[in-house]
């Protein structure tokens, strides 16, 4: 039986923090799988978590090296492959048999992954702006820098054109476009539909870790939609109309390829739905547990 609160579990060799909420509810447990990749459950868990938590278990975990996590001796184990055998390592441990991943941006490749390997232990799938494309796609990260151009002022659009211009390598050029929005001032832009949706700071945020980021980016299986769209398993998927970090062709032509998806839109929001429009995200999710 799960019970509420917070605890550490070996899983791989490594210490995750772990975080249950909810647990008197009836359901399958949900299972929060962060984005990044390199960030944490900590900003979802702040906007939305407890208001999912009334509806169902929710656990909250941050993946091996991120946010309250221990971080690995071994950086080579920053790999999709042991993502997901310490999600199961988790679930075993939980004594829980099924569950429901509800992945958010990265974390939909994970919960995507988790579902093909053990779809024996998932009763559905939530996934928030999942950047999942088909083979045919050339993939998000090479598209970056296309997805980063039109919001720069003149200036820093010159100046990002001028820096890539010299550059073939792909991860460079990621690199590149993510330091050029990073740097913009109209960087809250590329999250954000109305930049007063965005949260105040909080100092308890944790720090990404860009070691980990570095070592998973650009690394999604180019055949993981047709093999998530082969285990056949009921699907929310969430897509914003303003969202330039994914995007909403991906979402949406996901949700055509699976055969029990449905796609909920968001109008007035970007990549962070959760903190743009929380009422309707959580009310989505309801209906979806519902059915």
């Amino acid at each position: 039986m799960l019970s509420d609160g917070v605890r550490t579990i070996a899983a791989g060799g490594v210490d995750h923090w772990v975080r249950i909420a909810g647990a008197d509810n009836d359901g399958v447990p949900l299972v929060l799988v962060h984005g990044g990749p390199g960030e944490s459950s900590y900003s979802i868990e702040q906007s939305v978590g407890d208001e999912i938590a009334k509806l169902a278990p929710v656990i909250f975990y941050d993946q091996r090296g991120c946010g309250r996590s221990a971080r690995p001796s071994d950086t080579s184990t920053y790999t999709m492959v042991q993502l997901v055998a310490d999600l199961d390592e988790l679930r075993t441990a939980l004594g829980v048999e099924q569950i429901v991943p509800w992945g958010v941006s990265f974390g939909c490749l994970l919960a995507a992954e988790y579902a093909v390997a053990h779809s024996n232990h998932v009763a559905g799938l939530i996934l928030h702006a999942p950047p999942i494309v088909d083979p045919l796609h050339p993939g998000l990260w090479t598209m970056r820098p296309a997805a980063v151009d039109p919001i720069l002022t003149p200036d820093e659009r010159a100046a990002l054109r001028t820096q890539l211009e010299p550059l073939t390598v792909q991860i460079e050029r990621t690199v590149a476009a993510i330091g050029a929005i990073a740097q913009s001032e109209n960087a809250a832009s590329f999250f954000y539909y109305d930049p007063a949706n965005i949260p105040a700071d909080d100092p308890a945020t944790p720090e990404s870790n860009l070691e980990m980021a570095m070592a998973l980016v650009g690394t999604e299986r180019p055949d993981l939609a047709d093999d998530l769209a082969a285990v056949d398993i009921p699907t929310l998927i969430l897509a914003a109309l303003w969202d330039r970090h994914v995007g909403f062709d991906t979402p949406r032509d996901l949700a055509t390829r699976l055969p029990q998806a449905t796609l909920e839109i968001f109008t007035n929001s970007a990549h962070s739905i959760a903190d743009e429009e929380p009422t309707k995200y959580v009310e989505v999710i309801r209906n979806f547990l519902e059915r």
